[in-house]
C-alpha cells in the first residue's frame, strides 16, 4: 500500500488524549510525553516510546468491565485512571490482562464512552456471552 493511501484511511476516532498527571504535564511542558490513547469505533488504541514507537491495538469486542480509579493525588489533579480486563475472544495470551489508561482527564467521560463504544461494537458483531457457573 502506498504512502499516500496509508494516509487516507479514516479510523473513526471517537476520543484521542494523552496522560495528564503531575509528571505527564512537566513531561508536556518540555515536549517529552510519547504516550498517546484512541478510542476507535472499533479499537482502543495505546501508542508509547520516541525511538521505537509501538502501538497496542485491542478490539473493543474483546475487552469487558470498564473500571475507574481515582488516588487522592489524582483527585485534586482532577484526572483518573481508566482500567478493562481483557476477555476470552481476544488472543490466548492476552486474556484476563488489564489495560490502564492513566491519569485521563475527564475520566467518567472517558469510562462511559469506553463502555458504551464496547457494547456497541458487540451489538454489531452479534456476540454473545455465557456466564460461567
Amino acid at each position: 500500500m502506498a504512502k499516500e493511501q496509508l494516509d487516507d484511511v479514516n479510523f473513526e476516532i471517537l476520543w484521542e488524549g494523552k496522560p495528564a498527571g503531575l509528571w505527564d504535564l512537566f513531561l508536556d511542558v518540555i515536549h517529552m510525553n510519547f504516550t498517546s490513547y484512541q478510542i476507535t469505533k472499533d479499537e482502543l488504541i495505546i501508542t508509547t516510546g520516541f525511538f521505537r514507537r509501538h502501538s497496542n491495538t485491542f478490539e473493543l469486542y474483546t475487552l469487558k468491565d470498564p473500571d475507574l480509579t481515582e488516588t487522592l493525588i489524582q483527585r485534586w489533579l482532577k484526572v483518573g485512571t481508566v482500567s478493562v480486563t481483557v476477555d476470552a475472544h481476544g488472543k490466548t495470551e492476552r486474556i484476563g490482562t488489564k489495560i490502564y489508561l492513566k491519569n485521563l482527564k475527564e475520566a467518567a467521560k472517558v469510562r462511559k464512552l469506553l463502555r458504551d463504544a464496547i457494547e456497541e461494537d458487540v451489538m454489531e458483531r452479534k456476540i454473545t456471552y455465557f456466564d460461567k457457573v
